[in-house]
Order: structure tokens, then sequence, then C-alpha cells
């Protein structure tokens, strides 16, 4: 809303001045000055040999050196300017109550809605393509999975077959087995392993007992089959009865020596026994010697006990002057004790007449007290009821005033209220200040 005011001592004529100058023409053949804005060259007025040049250097101007008058002059018809556009703003009232028109809403809205329609195709053409790429980078990544797997297979596949723990270089020293597979130290006195300075013969070997064992199994069948043909054979000659009779022979035999056997038994743990019983009381006799040396032991040490000067303090405790002797006290006596006693019993018996003589003096404090107490609260009450009085009188005593005040108000309103006629609302849209 400002307005341009011409400085003191400018002519009266400046702006007719300037309105002349602008209606001069210009000669057609000459270059037309622009200020800041370009275009300093038209099409047709390109000096000759300038042709190939490009438009922003056939543009290019320089900055005008213009006069005061010359530049108020720019600056008057400036702010004329704005002055009519502000006039045509002000003074069109459809676009002052409505605000912009419906065309530029309409188009602005188009566009916003384009801009938005452009925007979601890009997003959804977007979205597209990260979904393609994902499902692309998926496949990618479950192919590069398959082949770690299979190559992960191969290797264990590989791993079984070739490198198994069996097959290392270093397995017979792991093997659990390796003693029994071990070959002996020589097979037999010709083994070509062993040259002229080796042992031939150790002790403890035995390079044949395999062969030797089979023998001996061997010949231990033969003896039983053997035995086997003998028993057939006797019980063919002889009969069953013959047997009979060897085997009941046979089972005397065994009984009467199982006998004898259980009475050697039974005589050596008697005589064990009466060596264990001459032992156990000798032990006891023993023991009851050694009992008998400790009760004497005993005796005697109870006796020294009883009469050492040291220890039962046949020495007097005190000085002749009444005084402790540090080195001789070993405790007081039942005199003392008897007397601490009594002395410790009178001050009992004065500690709870002090105590109670205390809790009557607490009674009393506290009774009075309490009468106090209740004087405060009839005090208090007493105030109270005087203060709700005076809140009372004075709740009404403003009430009064504020219902003074709203008719002296009502009052002065419609004394100092003016009424608007149409002369007055005419005087509003004339100018624009």
């Amino acid at each position: 809303k400002s307005q341009f005011v011409a400085p003191l001592g400018l002519p009266a004529m400046a702006e007719a001045d300037m309105e002349a100058t602008q209606e001069v023409e210009q000669p057609e053949q000459t270059v037309q000055l622009k200020v800041h804005g370009g275009g300093g060259l038209t099409a047709t007025m390109v000096p000759e040999g300038l042709e190939g040049l490009d438009s922003h250097v056939l543009d290019a101007t320089v900055r005008a050196r213009l006069s005061p008058e010359e530049r108020l002059a720019r600056e008057v018809a400036r702010r004329r300017q704005l002055e009519l556009e502000r006039r045509q703003r002000i003074f069109n009232s459809k676009r002052r109550l409505i605000g912009i028109d419906q065309q530029t809403l309409d188009a602005q809205i188009a566009e916003r809605q384009r801009l938005k329609e452009e925007q979601q195709r890009q997003d959804v053409a977007e979205d597209r393509a990260m979904l393609a790429l994902d499902k692309q980078l998926k496949l990618n990544e479950a192919s590069k999975k398959q082949m770690i797997f299979d190559l992960e297979k191969s290797c264990r596949e590989f791993s079984v077959q070739n490198l198994s723990k069996e097959q290392s270089n270093t397995y017979d020293l792991n093997d659990p087995q390796r003693l029994r597979k071990a070959e002996p130290m020589r097979r037999g006195d010709d083994d070509p392993r062993c040259g002229a300075s080796s042992m031939l013969k150790f002790g403890g070997e035995d390079l044949m007992k395999a062969e030797r064992k089979r023998q001996q199994q061997k010949q231990q069948v033969m003896f039983i089959e053997q035995q086997q043909f003998e028993k057939e054979m006797l019980i063919e000659e002889n009969g069953d009865q013959k047997y009979i009779q060897e085997t009941k022979e046979m089972i005397a035999l065994r009984d009467e020596m199982e006998a004898n056997e259980q009475n050697l038994r039974k005589e050596l743990q008697q005589s064990q026994q009466a060596v264990n019983l001459e032992r156990a009381a000798e032990r006891a006799k023993q023991q009851q010697d050694l009992t008998e040396q400790e009760a004497l032991l005993d005796a005697a040490e109870l006796y020294h006990h009883g009469n050492d000067p040291f220890l039962n303090e046949h020495t007097d405790s005190l000085n002749p002057n009444g005084r402790v002797r540090r080195a001789e006290f070993k405790g007081s006596t039942r005199n003392e004790r008897l007397e601490g006693r009594r002395v410790l019993e009178e001050q009992a018996e004065e500690q709870s007449m002090k105590k109670y003589q205390d809790q009557v003096e607490d009674f009393r404090f506290s009774t009075l007290q309490e009468a106090a107490r209740r004087q405060l609260i009839l005090q208090e009450r007493e105030k109270s009821r005087s203060r709700r009085a005076m809140a009372e009188a004075v709740a009404k005593e403003n009430l009064q005033m504020k219902a003074e005040k709203i008719e002296q108000t009502k009052k002065l309103n419609e004394l100092y209220t003016n009424k608007f006629s149409d002369d007055f609302w005419a005087q509003f849209g004339t100018t624009t200040r």
C-alpha cells in the first residue's frame, strides 16, 4: 500500500518529459536497447557478419546508464502499473469475495490429478520392475544354493569314497586292531627280514601256537571219541548192572571223602575258635591292666590339682592398702558377687521408680495437651463460623453490586450505541486508499 513520493527539488515536468521520451520513435536500422532483459538485437537487425553467432550472444546487452530523472520515471511507471493491477483486483467484487476464478482452480485440480496419475503409473511401473528384479534375484539365489548344495554333496561323496579314516596314510597309528593285524617279528628261522645281527628267538615267543592249538583241539576230540567208544564197548560186554554197581561205588567213595573232609574242617574250626578265645581273654586282661593304670594316673593328677598352691590360689589377691594384685587376682569372691547383686537390684528398683514417675508426668502432660487441643478446636470452629458469616455477607453485597453494574452497563450501551444509515455504507468501495 506504499505510495511513491517524488523527492524535493525534482522538476515538476519530470513525468511529462518521461512520457515524451517514451513516445519518440527509434530509427528502423538501429540497435534496440533493453536493460537486463536480453533481446538487444532482433531478427531483422542482425548486423552483417554476425549471422552465425548464437542467440544468447546476440541477446547479450550491457547495463544502461540512466540519469536520476530516467530512473525516477521508470520507478513511477512501474508503480503506476502495480496500482492499476491492484485496482483491478480490489474493485472486482467476485474475485475479492470468492477468490480465484473457477477455471484456474479447475486447471490446477486437473494438473494435480494428472501429476498424481503419472506418479501412480510411475510407482506401478517401479513396483513391477522391483517385483521382476526380486523374482530374478530369488531365482539366481535358488540356483546358487542348488549349485552350492551339489558341490557340497559331491565333496561329501568324494570324502566318503576316497578320504575315509581307513584310507589315510597314518591309519595304522590309530587302528585299534593294529596289534592283531601286525606281522610277527619273524616268520621262522629263515625269515629274510632278519639279518645277520638280528635276534632270532625271544622270550615268550611262540610262532607255532596256532598250529599247536589246532593239533591239541584235534587230539582232544579224538580222546573224547575214544572214551565214548570204550564206554559203549564196556556197556555191551558187562551190561547195565555192572555199570550201575560201579557208579554206586564211586558215589559212596565220594560221600566218604566229603564226610572226612567235613570232619577235618570242623576240627580245624574248633581249634581256631579255641585260639581266638585265648587271644580274647589275653586282650581283655591287657585292657583291664591298662584301665587300672589310667585310674591310678588320674587319681595322682587329681591329688596334684587339689594340693597345688598355684592352682588353688592360696596367696592373697589384695595388697595391704586394699588394692587388687593384678598378677594374683583370679576372680571375685562369693561375698563380692553377692554385694554386686545387691547393688544391681537397688539400681533396678531405682530405675523402675524413675520410670513410673516419668509415666505419671507423661500422663499429666498428655492430659493438659488434650485439654489445650480441645480449646483450640473450639476457637477454630468459632473463627470458621465467623468467617463463613462474613463471606456470605460479602457474597450478597457482591451480587447486589453485580446487578447494579449490569443495569448501568445496559444503560450506557443504549446511550452510546450509534445507528448506521445507508450514507455510512455508501462511502466504502470508492477508492483504494
